[in-house]
């Protein structure tokens, strides 16, 4: 057997007027080639024994089975008979409606709105695939175990064609909001933002559970070599591998659309970026946010950020500054230039990755050579 899947449509009853045709015309579909059966359930409403002797039949030839979509009814049915003991059995997805529910806020992969008090829905884009969903619910799990202040994941849910999640959530306000209102929750915001990164920062994870984000710059540097002068390119490679190999937590999309103002406490809602390495990584994508984007595009940053220019740069400089607070200003900058440096490596390689105009590219060329004259 190969990894093939062999995807099947189940008819609304499986039961013993059908179950022959369906066997039949499995047989006649299936092969040696396939490793796994996945039984669509969307449409099924009743699956009698005459039925789960057909999906026993394809465990017991040695398929890896599965149904997936199985409303309340099937799923009972195959939860009381120990199916779902013996194969994998998800659920179909709960449609729910986000009309007249109040907008909290919107990031790149997500907008998301309260449901009720207690509970808000984080909309996928439709191209966002359910495994990584899967995958973020996972990782959202990883970090509340550690420690951090994160929302709980509840279910999966569709709305309309697209997926999302349900958070368990009390009192959220939007960060833009919040900051918005007065420059003391502005320089509120700064506090807590530099308190939360080092509170993640204090958490090591050994166990190779997550990515290395110097194995992935190091690639960015690969993918962006053409692009450069080769003498530049030799100083970037010896920057980025000079750079401490780390075990150190990183959230490295930390910015105020993926934060939440709750009862006074910043909690984090997107968890897919989770890796690890040393902080430098962290602070590069905090730069590109509130600094190098507006650089190469004012109008970008204020449309994704919801905010003006001069208050992204503010939180980028307040919350650097209060990061390495260790720190002399001559130490601080030589950071500030190193993150600033990993940041637009980080931001040619999203450019080339998502077919942006060139001009924007040619932009981040410049400020690289800009920053690499003096090294």
């Amino acid at each position: 057997m190969s990894n093939e899947v062999f995807k099947y449509q189940l008819p609304e009853s499986l039961s013993f007027t059908t179950y022959v045709e369906v066997e039949n015309d499995i047989n006649a579909k299936i092969n040696n080639s396939f490793k796994y059966v996945v039984l669509d359930a969307t449409n099924t409403r009743y699956i009698s024994s005459a039925g789960l002797r057909v999906i026993l039949g394809l465990k017991n030839k040695g398929f890896d089975v599965s149904v997936i979509n199985a409303s309340t009814e099937v799923f009972d049915i195959l939860d009381m008979t120990g199916f779902t003991k013996i194969i994998t059995v998800e659920r179909a997805l709960r449609q729910i409606s986000i009309e007249g529910c109040p907008l909290i806020g919107k990031g790149a992969h997500g907008t998301v709105y309260s449901l009720a008090p207690d509970t808000i829905v984080k909309i996928y884009r439709e191209d966002t695939s359910i495994d990584d969903i899967k995958n973020e619910r996972e990782l959202s799990k990883k970090a509340f175990v550690l420690g951090l202040p994160t929302a709980i994941p509840l279910d999966i849910v569709r709305v309309g064609n697209q997926y999302g999640t349900v958070f368990e959530l009390l009192n959220a306000t939007s960060c833009v909001k919040y900051i918005m209102e007065s420059q003391e929750n502005t320089d509120n915001f700064i506090d807590k933002a530099a308190a939360l990164l080092k509170q993640i920062h204090a958490i090591k994870i050994t166990d190779g559970s997550l990515p290395d984000m110097k194995g992935k710059t190091l690639h960015y540097v690969d993918v962006i070599h053409p692009y450069i002068k080769e003498d530049e390119y030799k100083k970037i490679l010896k920057i980025v591998k000079d750079i401490p190999e780390s075990k150190t937590l990183l959230h490295c999309d930390f910015h105020l659309k993926n934060q939440l103002m709750v009862n006074n406490e910043l909690m984090l809602i997107d968890m897919d970026t989770l890796c690890i390495g040393d902080p430098v990584f962290e602070l590069a994508s905090i730069c590109n946010s509130y600094y190098e984007f507006g650089i190469i595009s004012e109008e970008a940053v204020v449309t994704f950020l919801d905010i003006p220019l001069e208050k992204a740069n503010y939180l980028w400089r307040g919350i650097s500054r209060k990061y390495y607070s260790d720190l002399n200003d001559e130490e601080y900058q030589k950071r500030c230039d190193e993150a600033r440096l990993i940041g637009i490596i980080r931001a040619i390689h999203f450019f080339k990755k998502r077919n942006f105009e060139q001009k924007y590219i040619d932009k981040c060329l410049s400020e690289l050579s800009e920053l690499l004259k003096d090294r």
